[in-house]
């Protein structure tokens, strides 16, 4: 018939406004004789089958494919109709249907399932839709189908299944970490899968997620002030440890997704914000791990600790008491030689800096600056002068680069004058216009001790120290008035000085009356019978500057 009508068709009805060619008649005649009485028929028929599919009874889809096909080529045929056949007469009552479907199918599954298994439910449910979009439902209603399902399965019940107390989000967070570790992450991917392309669905896991944070890391501070005695790092390795599981969380099953990582920022800056001894204990957590001989350095993954350090110093709103802290632990392990490793400490500088800016952090590039100009003047120095018995190293410190801390004269007694004196004239040869004013509280000393004929040992002391101990070139008993006297220290530091050598525990010097207490006529002497098997003995320096008579104990106590 088409050959037949060829002629009409190019040059009869291009001429008639009323004609239409004869395979657009074919399809008119064909949709109003035939279509418009049986699609309703057909649809639902159709429905029928996608509906029984859904339940589990396997379908022909070759036959529903072409059934379909049908309300997508009749409109395609027609001029000015194309798909509009499809949208009125199929579309629309499919995603009517799938709404209707899964809203009564989510609400059974979620009074019979937890949340893990209703999340199974859902994700088989979504690919089962996508599979049939892919067989034989048109790609138009990718959108609207995929849309209703999402919205009816996962958006509607949401802060349901989130907030489910037995099996909810917090439920599956608590289980990251244990036995059933590896099934609660699979758990997170598939919520986050599921709820990326739903509306403001990542948002509402992302604050679930805040606010189970939140109340973990509240937690382990409030049980840290509670336990007063407990281990001084367990806070900071909690919190560490806590960042570290989420974080990977973050990246793992939420594939770094922007909002979980505001939200693991937000949760961390709330609760280390509520309490301003954190970054007290962030910095000295931050000193052991450097520290020479430490046991934080040799029992972690330095870099990555280091990592989260520095994390957690950018939670910190007000930086000032961390920062002041970190300054004075790294002073204190410069002068003192306690770096585990340089190389570790200009890491740790690096990432502090790429966190912080430069402002602060050069500073503490100035303070490494300053210790290797002072090697090389010490280098110098002993190459001119050779002969001195006593050994001086000197760490000149430029002010403004260091921790401020006032300077208190000392007496210095003949024994090491000779020597300050001249690395002083020494330095100012070199760097005229400058002053040099010794620190005496802040370095140590190696001092040979006789105690009896048979007994020479090497103490390594505080300066304080090692100026109370050359008291006793002089004679053999002093008052702790005498020597205050003798040394200039002041009463506080050399109480701390003297009562470290006497503590029972050390006994390099006897103390009378042997008490706790200091007084101005209290005397010390060299103790005689002092005896340890160790030819070079590091003397402690108690804090024991406390009005409280317990806390003292305490302190005492804690020697080694």
């Amino acid at each position: 018939m088409t050959r037949m009508f060829m002629y009409l068709d190019r040059f009869h009805v291009p001429n008639s406004e009323d004609l239409l060619d004869l395979t657009e008649q074919g399809h008119t005649l064909y949709r109003q004789t035939v279509f418009e009485q049986f699609k309703a028929t057909a649809r639902e028929a159709i429905l029928g089958c996608v509906r029984r599919e859904r339940d589990g009874e396997e379908q022909d889809r070759d036959l529903l494919r072409d059934s379909i096909a049908v309300f997508v080529e009749l409109g395609n045929k027609l001029k000015k109709v194309e798909l509009q056949i499809y949208k009125e007469d199929f579309h629309k009552a499919l995603v009517a249907q799938t709404k209707q479907y899964y809203k009564q199918k989510s609400r059974f599954w979620l009074d019979q399932q937890t949340c893990p298994e209703y999340l199974i439910q859902a994700e088989k449910c979504v690919q089962d839709e996508e599979g049939r979009l892919a067989s034989y439902i048109d790609k138009y209603s990718n959108d609207g189908l995929m849309t209703a399902t999402r919205d009816e399965i996962l958006k509607n019940h949401q802060d349901e299944l989130l907030l489910t107390k037995k099996s909810g989000i917090d439920s599956i967070l608590e289980r990251t970490v244990g036995t059933e570790a590896q099934a609660s992450r699979e758990d997170l991917s598939r919520i986050y899968r599921l709820y990326t392309p739903v509306p403001e669905g990542n948002p509402k896991v992302a604050e679930a997620i805040k606010a189970h944070v939140c109340k973990l890391g509240m937690g382990f501070i409030e049980a840290s002030k509670a336990a007063k005695d407990a281990d001084a790092h367990k806070l900071i390795t909690q919190l560490i440890d806590l960042h570290d599981r989420f974080l990977k969380i973050v990246k793992v099953q939420f594939q770094e997704e922007a909002v979980y990582h505001k939200a693991l920022k937000e949760a961390f800056e709330t609760f280390i914000n509520k309490e301003y001894y954190v970054s007290a204990l962030l910095a000295r957590y931050a000193n052991d791990l450097l520290k020479k001989g430490s046991k934080l350095s040799s029992s972690t993954n330095l870099e990555n600790t280091m990592d989260h350090v520095v994390m957690l110093y950018g939670y910190i709103r007000d930086k000032d008491i961390f920062e002041r802290d970190y300054q004075m632990y790294l002073a204190s392990r410069l002068l003192q030689n306690l770096s585990e490793s340089e190389q570790s400490e200009r890491s740790m500088i690096g990432k502090l800096k790429n966190e912080a800016g430069y402002h602060w952090t050069s500073k503490l590039e100035d303070m490494f600056k300053d210790i290797q100009r002072s090697k090389e003047l010490m280098d110098g120095f002993k190459q001119k002068h050779t002969d001195f018995h006593t050994e001086l190293n000197v760490s000149v410190c430029t002010t403004g680069a260091w921790p401020e801390a006032s300077i208190q004269p000392v007496k210095v007694p003949s024994d090491i004058g000779m020597v300050s004196e001249a690395f002083k004239t020494y330095y100012l040869s070199r760097f005229s216009g400058r002053k040099l004013r010794y620190q005496m509280n802040k370095g140590k000393a190696d001092v040979q001790v006789q105690f009896n004929a048979k007994c020479k040992k090497i103490l390594t002391c505080s300066t304080y120290q090692m100026l109370v101990l050359l008291l006793f070139n002089n004679k053999t008993t002093w008052t702790f008035k005498e020597m205050q006297d003798a040394t200039g220290i002041p009463k506080e530091d050399l109480q701390v000085a003297a009562l470290s050598m006497a503590h029972p525990k050390v006994k390099v010097m006897r103390k009378a009356p042997n008490t706790k207490d200091i007084g101005d006529d209290h005397k010390f002497q060299i103790n005689p019978k002092y005896t340890n098997p160790r030819a070079k003995i590091p003397i402690p320096t108690l804090n024991i500057k406390s009005n409280k008579p317990e806390q003292d104990d305490k302190n005492m106590e804690a020697i080694y």
